[in-house]
């Protein structure tokens, strides 16, 4: 038996785990009474992604030991990983209880209240674990992502910071400590921090989270590379590509779309009218809902709802489940609307390397590669994405005509008799605009708005209110450059309808960089306010230019931080060309493509049917152009 189980261990250290639950199977006959080795036999399943088989392993070993705590944490884990967390919660406690000082227990503990939205339990959990081991690097990082879920911003990146100075090469952290950084507009040594994750990222490591490299690096390359770390490391058994979906060639296309924003967001003002738009004769579209259960009085996840022949609120679901359900519901064509983003908390990735459908899209939410073979697709236009750049893709690419970017024809505007006093303006001066969240704000275009100001005297700067922290930071920066805080003015939180409204105070709109405005640049345009962006090199760079070429103002868009400041500083001091600029901005609004949600809606439907036919008829997957 030891000689067996020896050989079992030996296969373990060399990841052969198929291997091992060979071996284990043959041992089992002759051991049906040995808990440990039930756990040995069910640790092989666990990384196997067997968690189902696992949990049956683990349960027998505490039929013949009630009292093996470890089995009862090891059983946690697997229910952690199908998602079941009530299931995992009861199995950490029980450890607990058993063993009063077991470090994992408390760690994986903490992990599933957080899941479970029970932020300050999870603390306490944590904290308990720093108490057990103050080295525990795990307890810091998580008890970061706590304080992150409640804002509490700066306490995150100290936890970070402590996990850091235990062990500066643990995966993705530095990439936590630079994401809570730019959040809170703390820029000390973000230089520093930069060149470590270039180099690290050049040399293959796991540094940072993809959605972060977005917002700091404009290269599609390391964009890239960081994407496809993150999948290879995501360590799945199965790839997409390799799962056998049986071809049925249905009357409609059936659509899934998978996102965790069917709510009040960004990603519903863009598509409402697009799902309502879809020709219902044509196409059958079903909506998989993985995020938080929405509030009772969020009008959009309604009428999102409504526009879905089937609509599945799959949060509780593991990735697996969700993949199955796809299936069963004999899906086309699966539409990935979240990509990297969330810091991977909602997105369910996991579901698509498993396979949702034969066909598979990375579409809006992510602007930029998934990294993944299990992904055939992206979604873009000849701007975001040109030629020369499709090397930085692994899918293959959508181009649609005009801007890739949905939009809703027609959106509520409040009637709302706002003043500049309700918003703290000043009535005689010129007032320039930002209302991308903090986080897209670096210093070198901080330090260009700030020339600005110093050049522009009679001028102010309005910006979102995003949290007590990088406001705070803001109005030090400015100080640094020796511009007079009053002039950096920000604005509260509102609902869309009235923030469409306040948009027409504003003069001017200056574009943030590497990753420009999305759905606030097409939501200034549609109030008539002019926006100056930086076109660059990668998709998030180049989304601003992409909705500018599309509204024909391309004598907004600028390739220079030179070209950008110089721009900015003759519009101020030409009201004339600015007068022109808008009243161009007005005529176009009513005839440009880009608020024709229903051309958006034929030509995505176009791209669907090509994609379709290639499937069924067995054609080479390639780039296609709309």
């Amino acid at each position: 038996m030891n000689s067996e189980i020896n050989d079992i261990f030996d296969l373990i250290k060399k990841r052969n785990f198929f291997e091992a639950k060979k071996k284990c199977s043959e041992v089992l006959i002759q051991n049906t009474n040995n808990s440990e080795f039930f756990n040995l036999f069910a640790i092989i399943l666990f990384q196997l992604k067997e968690y189902n088989e696992s949990i049956d392993k683990w349960k027998r070993a505490l039929e013949i030991n009630p009292k093996y705590f470890f089995a009862y944490n090891n059983l946690g884990s697997a229910f952690l990983n199908l998602q079941k967390y009530n299931e995992a919660l009861i199995n950490f406690n029980k450890a607990i209880e058993l063993k009063p000082d077991f470090l994992d227990a408390y760690n994986n503990k903490g992990n599933v209240l957080l899941k479970l939205n029970k932020t300050t339990e999870s603390l306490l959990c944590f904290d308990q674990a720093i108490k057990i081991k103050p080295d525990n690097i795990y307890a810091y990082i998580f008890k970061g992502h706590a304080l992150s879920e409640i804002d509490k911003l700066q306490e995150a990146l100290e936890n970070y910071k402590k996990a850091y100075l235990i062990n500066p090469e643990y995966p993705f952290l530095l990439g936590y400590i630079v994401h809570t950084k730019s959040k809170i507009c703390d820029w000390g040594d973000l230089k520093k921090n930069l060149e470590t994750i270039e180099l690290g990222l050049e040399q293959g490591k796991k540094v940072s989270y993809p959605f972060t490299i977005l917002t700091i690096l404009d290269s599609p390359y390391l964009q890239k590379k960081a994407s496809e770390i993150w999948v290879k490391n995501y360590d799945f058994v199965e790839e997409k590509q390799n799962i056998f979906f049986k071809k049925k060639n249905h009357t409609k296309i059936r659509i899934g779309y998978f996102s965790a924003d069917f709510r009040n967001h960004a990603t519903a003002h863009l598509t409402a009218e697009m799902f309502e738009l879809h020709d219902k004769n044509k196409f059958e579209i079903f909506g998989f809902y993985l995020g938080q259960k929405a509030k009772s009085d969020d009008q959009w996840h309604k009428r999102l709802k409504l526009s879905f022949n089937e609509f599945f609120d799959v949060n509780s679901m593991s990735e697996t489940e969700i993949s199955n359900l796809s299936k069963k519901k004999e899906i086309d064509i699966a539409v990935d609307l979240m990509g990297h983003c969330n810091n991977g908390m909602e997105n369910k990735f996991g579901a698509f390397t498993k396979g949702c459908a034969p066909i598979q899209i990375n579409f809006l939410g992510y602007p930029g590669t998934s990294g993944s073979k299990s992904i055939d697709y992206i979604i873009a236009d000849k701007t975001i994405i040109p030629n020369e750049k499709q090397e930085f893709y692994t899918e293959k690419i959508i181009y649609l005509p005009n801007s890739y970017q949905p939009n809703i024809k027609n959106t509520k505007i409040s009637n709302t008799n706002f003043t500049k006093e309700d918003f703290n303006l000043p009535k005689d001066k010129f007032i320039l605009c930002c209302f991308n969240q903090h986080q897209k704000i670096i210093p070198r275009v901080f330090s260009v708005w700030m020339n600005i100001l110093e050049n522009n005297k009679n001028s102010v700067l309005w910006l979102l209110e995003d949290n007590i922290y990088s406001n705070k930071n803001l109005i030090i920066e400015a100080s640094k450059r020796k511009i007079d805080p009053k002039r950096i003015i920000f604005a509260p939180r509102l609902p869309l309808e009235k923030h469409l409204k306040r948009i027409e105070f504003s003069d001017l709109f200056l574009d943030t960089f590497p990753y420009t405005a999305h759905t606030t640049c097409s939501d200034s345009l549609r109030m008539g306010l002019p926006i100056v962006t930086l076109m660059g090199n990668s998709f998030a760079s180049r989304v601003a230019s992409s909705l500018l070429y599309t509204m024909n103002l391309k004598e907004l868009v600028t390739k220079t931080f030179l070209e950008y400041e110089e721009l900015v500083n003759k519009i101020i001091k030409d009201p004339i060309y600015l007068k022109s600029i808008k009243e161009k901005i007005k005529r176009n609004v009513s005839t440009s493509p880009l608020y024709d949600c229903g051309l958006f809606t034929k030509n995505l439907e176009k791209a669907y049917s090509e994609l379709y036919d290639k499937y069924i008829n067995e054609k080479k997957i390639d780039n296609i152009e709309i």
